[in-house]
């Protein structure tokens, strides 16, 4: 757990260009896979406390703010804020104003509604939040996600990570 020990050391200043990425995306990935064997196992007093604990980690704070401003689609698309971090200095910023907040006194903002086109001419509406909001999805879904894994059968293919219409497909061919 040399992690830990580094990260309360840096966190109130922090310089987005020099964090080991490598090694924060290690700990989240096995603070998850230890939820979801604790989940195989039963463990559900276990697979609360480490949840508790992801939700207060820094680590996946960090890669929540990473993955909503730098690696998803959406990631200059404001809510009705009007904020993007677009900057690692918008994103050191955006650390820090975190950092401090609990969340479960968290406040949810309202959703800024656009309609998008769809090919039949008809309207689709959208909702799109703010960069904090998405910041705090991003923290509970890699909390959550691990457990309910863990639960769902194995050839389930709709809405999970990593598998996509063409598993389902192919895993039909294999068994037909």
């Amino acid at each position: 757990m040399k992690y830990t020990k580094k990260v309360s050391a840096v966190s109130p200043r922090i310089d987005w260009k020099s964090i080991d990425w490598k090694e924060i995306n290690e700990y989240v990935k096995k603070l998850r896979q230890r939820i979801y064997r604790a989940e195989q196992l039963g463990q559900h007093r276990k697979v609360r406390k480490l949840q508790r604990l992801m939700m207060r980690s820094k680590a996946n704070l960090l890669i929540s703010i990473r993955r909503v401003t730098q690696e998803n689609k959406g990631k200059r698309t404001a809510g009705v804020d009007g904020y993007k971090a677009l900057t690692p200095k918008d994103r050191e910023n955006l650390y820090r104003q975190m950092v401090k907040y609990n969340l479960k006194s968290v406040k949810v903002k309202p959703v800024l509604r656009t309609y998008i086109e769809k090919k039949n001419g008809k309207l689709r509406p959208l909702g799109i939040p703010i960069i904090k909001d998405r910041i705090y999805q991003s923290i509970v879904k890699n909390a959550l996600e691990p457990q309910w894994e863990a639960k769902f059968e194995p050839n389930s293919y709709g809405f999970r990570p990593k598998r996509s219409t063409h598993d389902a497909i192919a895993n039909l061919h294999k068994k037909l």
